[in-house]
Order: C-alpha cells, then structure tokens, then sequence
C-alpha cells in the first residue's frame, strides 16, 4: 500500500467525549499535511469508544485498530506502529493537551533527519498548566530517570512523539512495557542506541484527571528496576 507523509496515532481508551469533539480538528489538521492517516489505536473501551472509532474509519485516511479487551496503552501503540505507512510516525493524546499547532513542526523535524523527537515541557521555550502536585510527581520522576539512566531527556511523558517510520518500527518492537511507560523506555532505548530525542517545546495544559493510579505508580517502579539491571 502505498506511503503516506504522516501516520498520527490516536491511543484511546474510554475517551468517547474527547473523541467525538477533538476528532474533526485532528483530521483537519492532518489533512494539511498532504498525504497522511490516521490511525485510531482503540483498547478495550466500555463507553462507545469502539463504536464511534468504528464509524470514523468510513473517513478517508482514517484506520480504526480496535480490541475487545484493554491491553495497554503502550500494546495499543506498538499495534498501530507496526502498520503505520507514514514516512513519519507519531501519537498525541486525544485531549489534545498539546495543540495541534505543533503538528507541522514535529512532522518537520523529523523529516529534517531527527529519528525520534518528543513533546516538552521542561525546555526552555516550553510552558505548562497542570496542579503543583502533578509537577512535583514529574520533576522527581524524571530526575529518577537521570539516576538511574543518566537520561538527558527533560520530559519523558508527554504524550506527544514522533518518529521516523523505520526507526518507530525498530523501536517499539524493542519496548517490553505494554503500559504507560511505553513513552519513557522508547527515550531511554534511543539514547541507548547513541540517539537523543529531540525536545520540542510545547505549550501544554491538563484537560482532565490523570488515568495514572496507585498500581501504576507500582508497575513504574518495577519497569524502572527491569530497564535498569534486566537489560
């Protein structure tokens, strides 16, 4: 099948609302871009989710990856990725916690030879709306992160990456996480292979409440320990 400019993925989960309203903005803004698709990565949903992803593959361009159980989000991204025909491959939040705005540049940027780049809040240029709470979790997870790995990322966890479309391959075959930190081992494996992500400043602001829960902050720290002395 023929290649496309951009492949953007759209990691749902119980997002009927976010889908519906944000949906139509994404595919104008993807339709800018020229060629491209747009992959729906549905996991598991028990809110219509699957249904209204369902109806929007009948759009030109648009694919809907659908599972009848949850998976995770980091197992519905390595799906779509393996499928994926843009020469340019990335996944936003259906939120849309980072503007659309920022699509041509991250496009560009990877199609100006950076293999992998990631959305950030942390840099310089960058700004951020979200509870003092939430900011504090993230300064010390990424701080843990420079600990343990020596990462020079600044900003694992925004949900806003793009790859060059062998290397997303490469990659997210390599990722062992099926769940939330899916976004941080990809950073890490990329250093790993002398690559450093490059970091976007983004404009971003919290629309909702984390999905993140008390069992995650746990699987967290063990795929920490596994990445760190299991590899």
């Amino acid at each position: 099948m023929a290649r496309r400019r951009a492949t953007i993925i759209l990691p749902v989960y119980n997002e009927y609302r976010n889908l519906k309203k944000n949906f139509p903005k994404i595919y104008r803004a993807a339709k800018a871009l020229g060629s491209f698709e747009i992959i729906i990565a549905e996991d598991g949903s028990t809110d219509g989710s699957r249904e209204l992803a369902q109806r929007l593959s009948l759009l030109p361009d648009v694919v809907a990856l659908c599972r009848a159980e949850k998976s995770g989000r980091g197992g519905a991204l390595k799906r779509a990725i393996r499928i994926a025909r843009g020469n340019v491959v990335g996944y936003m939040d259906i939120d849309l916690s980072v503007p659309l705005s920022y699509l041509p540049k991250a496009v560009e940027k990877v199609e100006d030879g950076n293999a992998i780049l990631t959305g950030s809040r942390y840099v310089r240029g960058a700004s951020i709306k979200r509870t003092v709470t939430r900011h504090f979790l993230s300064a010390a997870y990424n701080a843990l992160l420079f600990l343990f790995f020596r990462s020079q990322v600044k900003d694992h966890q925004c949900g806003f990456k793009f790859l060059e479309r062998g290397y997303a391959r490469k990659l997210a075959g390599r990722v062992r996480s099926d769940h939330w930190f899916f976004d941080t081992e990809m950073l890490i494996l990329a250093q790993r292979d002398g690559i450093m992500p490059y970091e976007l400043p983004v404009r971003w602001k919290e629309h909702r409440e984390t999905k993140v829960r008390g069992r995650d902050v746990y699987l967290f720290a063990m795929e920490i320990l596994r990445l760190r002395f299991g590899h």
